[in-house]
């Protein structure tokens, strides 16, 4: 059997597809013949876990500046849905939306299957066939159109779309094998690597503090200069920094680690608020509380275990001696650290504890007008396939939604 288009990917972006073809078909009042092909044993599977498990859909500030790679798909793909579109789309399929007042979208639920279960849902009601466990090996040209090559048998359509995602989270069906989908039919791959992934740093003191959260500033330095820095929560691990303020800076790290050139050093400042002369007389003056051991000086002004850790990696030492022994020195040393504490950075923990894959099919082989495939026609890429990749904070679900409406547009077009 024939179809009019079929879409090699289950996740956001070819959920979403689906439910942008249907839309459009019921619309012009004909029924084209739509497959969604998957290869795992149910669509959705990396949706479920966005936003821990919350669905982070979208940011309402979000612009062409919070992306990477190549913008000139992001800049046509904002302005076709923007994100005004994307929540009335989402209203429209029974998801309702909250706005936090950091501009981050969450379905009211705050339960990612629930944005799973619409788009589903939806696509199956518009007649969208869906089928999971098909895992394409290769495309190939025909006379109609496309042959879609799953186990050595062909689906025959007249368009495809390729969303089938990018290389991480193996664990949620990430590979990068998608790719060479594209790049066997001659189609041009940027290098690959993690992004929104958590840093692999000098452990000597990190893995003291293992499991703790703060809320506080990190930078990354490349030889001394600044690439990036981001305030929020850091976690401590005991392979070296992850949270929300690290995931999103991330992709320097990553980038660097791909190239190998220089040193790359995270600086962190534990209490951004302070300035260093104020929290240097703060910890002198905490130095005469009565009956108190080095031990305590920080207690109560840092959790307990960062502030040992802090008075390790300042040398002030022992722990055991009289808060009263505390030196100007030794003050300066102790705030030092904690408005910049440095560790050298290793590396990242891979496309295995990433969110995104940064990379991907250039942006040179996509027509940003219709998501289709320069050289080839009738064959259209959207989502993390493509050479972008956003920060986080719903910015890469965003690209999703909006590079899938691009596509299924101009596809459902020639209908």
């Amino acid at each position: 059997m024939g179809y009019d288009c079929i879409i090699i990917g289950g996740g956001a972006a070819g959920l979403a597809a689906a439910v942008f073809l249907g839309q459009a078909a019921a619309k012009r009042r004909v029924s084209p013949s739509v497959l969604l092909l998957e290869k795992g044993q149910r669509v959705g599977k990396k949706l479920l876990a966005t936003g821990n498990g919350t669905c982070n859909l979208s940011n309402i500030f979000a612009t062409e500046k919070d992306y990477h790679g190549d913008k000139n798909l992001v800049i046509s793909a904002l302005k076709a849905l923007t994100i005004e579109d994307t929540l009335a789309f989402f209203h429209t399929i029974g998801v309702d939306t909250a706005v936090r007042e950091d501009g981050k979208v969450y379905p009211h639920s705050e339960q990612a299957g629930a944005v799973l279960d619409s788009l589903r849902l939806e696509a199956e009601a518009l007649g969208v066939t869906i089928r999971c466990q098909q895992t394409v090996d290769k495309l190939t040209p025909c006379k109609v159109g496309w042959q879609v090559w799953v186990e050595g048998t062909p689906y025959t359509a007249r368009q495809v779309l390729v969303a089938v995602g990018g290389a991480a989270a193996p664990a949620l069906g990430g590979s990068a094998d998608g790719y060479r989908l594209l790049t066997d039919l001659g189609c041009k791959k940027t290098p690959l690597f993690p992004s929104i992934v958590q840093l692999r740093t000098a452990t000597d003191y990190v893995r003291a503090v293992k499991g703790i959260r703060v809320d506080g500033r990190i930078s990354l330095r490349l030889d001394g200069k600044e690439l990036a820095t981001r305030t929020g929560e850091i976690l401590f691990t005991d392979y070296g920094l992850s949270g929300p303020a690290v995931m999103g800076l991330s992709r320097y790290a990553a980038d660097w680690e791909r190239q190998k050139k220089g040193n790359l050093t995270a600086h962190l400042d534990l209490l951004p608020d302070w300035d260093k002369d104020s929290l240097c007389a703060r910890i002198a003056q905490r130095g005469k509380l009565r009956g108190r051991t080095l031990e305590d000086l920080l207690t109560g002004l840092l959790h307990k275990r960062v502030g040992q850790t802090v008075l390790r990696v300042a040398e002030v030492l022992p722990l055991t001696r009289p808060t009263d022994t505390l030196t100007a020195q030794e003050c300066e040393r102790v705030a030092t650290v904690i408005k910049n504490w440095s560790l050298a950075v290793t590396g990242t923990q891979g496309f295995g504890g990433a969110q995104v894959t940064a990379g991907g099919i250039d942006g040179a082989e996509i027509d940003p007008a219709t998501m289709r495939l320069r050289r080839h026609e009738g064959l259209y890429a959207v989502g993390e396939v493509l050479n972008v990749d956003g920060d986080c904070g719903g910015f890469n679900l965003q690209f999703a939604w909006s590079s899938a409406y691009v596509a299924a547009r101009a596809i459902a077009a020639n209908w």
